[in-house]
């Protein structure tokens, strides 16, 4: 990295750098001098210096008729970068928090209508672990249709499916039909009732609703499912 470059990279602007790499040349110098070994116009070379002198790098020493500047030490912006490392250090664990906190924000997402709820269950047929519990009888006519290409996603994808269905009718006919090592159903005892289909994959839980508008609702949030999760487990273990 050449020596200009580095000096940019430690907080310098470049005629900044140019002055100062400039003045370290020299030793020390006048004003018209440094300008003209920089190869910058001598006003600007005053307000540079003055700005250098801000920050420590560079001394004055008024003499007759002229005033003649000095270069300090390169090691003064290695310290200044240390100081900013300590205190991003200091303020580190703060920021994460800041970070994790926003990161953790559940994600929400609405979907309404027959084509977006079949194209939803297509997705999450996608996934490699899937838990449910509902019944099939909550269904829109053209969810349940769909039941026969989400079946066909699940043997595809070799997917592990967990199902909980409530006692009704449509919901038996479908485990006793459908039941497997890959897809394992169970019908939850009569005293729960599912009007919902509640879905759990990932760090996503979504729950389609079928009553007037089919519509679905997807929460990401690690901490909603992990809750979610945990019933599904107590119910699955129960039955």
């Amino acid at each position: 990295m050449e020596l200009e470059k580095s000096l940019e990279y430690l907080g310098l602007d470049q005629k900044e750098a140019k002055v100062y790499l400039a003045l370290l040349q020299l030793g020390s110098s006048s004003v018209p001098k440094i300008s003209i070994k920089a190869n910058v116009k001598r006003p600007t070379t005053y307000l540079i210096l003055e700005e250098l002198r801000k920050k420590g790098l560079v001394t004055l020493v008024p003499k007759p008729n002229k005033t003649i500047y000095t270069a300090q030490s390169p090691q003064i912006l290695l310290e200044e970068q240390r100081e900013k490392e300590e205190i991003i250090q200091e303020k580190m664990p703060e920021l994460l928090a800041m970070y994790n906190s926003q990161k953790e924000k559940p994600k929400i997402s609405f979907f309404e209508g027959e084509e977006n709820i079949v194209k939803l269950y297509e997705e999450i047929f996608k996934e490699q672990e899937v838990d449910i519990y509902g019944s099939i009888n909550s269904l829109s006519p053209e969810a349940e249709k769909q039941l026969e290409k989400n079946l066909h996603l699940i043997k595809t994808n070799k997917s592990k499916v967990r199902e909980l269905l409530q006692a009704d009718s449509k919901s038996i006919q479908f485990q006793q039909k459908n039941n497997s090592e890959m897809h394992r159903i169970k019908i939850a005892p009569e005293q729960y009732k599912f009007p919902t289909d509640n879905l759990i994959f990932g760090n996503k839980l979504t729950i389609f609703s079928y009553k007037d508008t089919p519509q679905a609702v997807v929460i990401e949030s690690s901490d909603v499912v992990a809750t979610y999760r945990s019933v599904f487990e107590i119910l699955w273990k129960s039955v």
